[in-house]
């Protein structure tokens, strides 16, 4: 496509987070901050906020006392507040911070639409006191307005551009899950009743259930021509940014996950953490829950 083409690469990643990560464990509060790099290849070690968690079989570290929620002789942990000030107005494109001397300059979006009009959230609010659904760009401040929580899936989607004058080579994208509890039981408010699209985004399917999860190219179509499937390695530098785009699903958890792009340049690499607004993105599950779409003629939510 003409428009990918002008834009930089594009790479676009699905996966569903309602499995175990890479690790095979199920986590239960945030880790360590990410391990930044430095010269020669080396990850430098990891900050002070691994305090009180043991390494895991990754070689990332994962906190102590990990397990799943809902298992039995295990209590349920409420679910905390949503990311976001309720007046706040947060920006729809968050810079992520690099590490010191890290040579990429990465940049999200984590309220991303299908086809920029199809979305839900989660909010325990009643429908008489939740306004009429924006339009995407207003979106994130909308979301913090409500305390609403991406429901069953959310897109994510992550600027990459080298920062110094050689490239940077892009290596892997991984997730990681860092709590689990039980899906939110709040109402699910709909974006759009539903709206197709002729373009399908070529992905790399991730199935986290499995023991050894791995990316699984999977081909698009735009308008009926194939877009051929994303692939890794890939090269970027300040005149060729790429945008990685991440679907994130879930039908069983109330998820707090982040991404980690594995990176290299010459003899330089380490592994960017990104995440929403300081802290991780967080997907629910909403099976069953109460759905409620906008009737523009009446003014007001109806439950479908």
């Amino acid at each position: 496509m003409a428009a990918a083409t002008a834009a930089g690469a594009a790479v676009v990643v699905a996966l569903a987070v309602s499995g175990p990560d890479a690790t095979g464990r199920l986590a239960g509060s945030p880790v360590a901050p990410a391990v930044t790099s430095r010269p020669g290849g080396l990850p430098a070690s990891p900050g002070a906020g691994g305090h009180g968690a043991s390494p895991s079989p990754s070689g990332a570290s994962v906190p102590a006392g990990s397990g799943d929620p809902t298992a039995p002789g295990t209590k349920s942990v409420a679910p905390p507040a949503a990311t976001g000030s309720p007046t706040g107005a947060p920006s729809p494109t968050t810079p992520v911070r690099p590490g010191a001397g890290e040579p990429l300059a990465l940049s999200v979006r984590s309220h991303v639409w299908q086809n920029a009009c199809d979305h839900t959230y989660l909010s325990e609010r009643g429908p008489q006191a939740v306004p009429a659904p924006p339009v995407e760009q207003d979106a994130p401040a909308w979301a913090a307005a409500q305390r609403a929580v991406h429901a069953r899936q959310q897109i994510v989607e992550v600027t990459a551009t080298g920062k110094g004058a050689g490239p940077v080579v892009l290596q892997a994208v991984q997730v990681r899950v860092v709590a689990r509890r039980a899906p939110l039981k709040w109402n699910v408010y709909a974006m759009s009743p539903g709206c197709g699209g002729a373009l399908t985004p070529a992905t790399y399917a991730v199935n986290l259930d499995a023991p050894r999860p791995l990316a699984r190219p999977v081909e698009g179509s735009d308008a009926g021509e194939p877009v051929p499937a994303p692939t890794l390695p890939l090269r970027v530098s300040a005149q060729e940014p790429a945008v990685l785009r991440v679907e994130a699903t879930t039908t069983g958890c109330d998820c707090d996950w982040y991404l980690e792009l594995r990176w290299a340049a010459g003899e330089r690499s380490g592994t960017a953490r990104i995440g929403a607004d300081g802290g991780p993105f967080r997907t629910s599950a909403a099976v069953g829950r109460p759905t409620y779409g906008y009737a523009y003629e009446l003014g007001r939510w109806s439950r479908g």
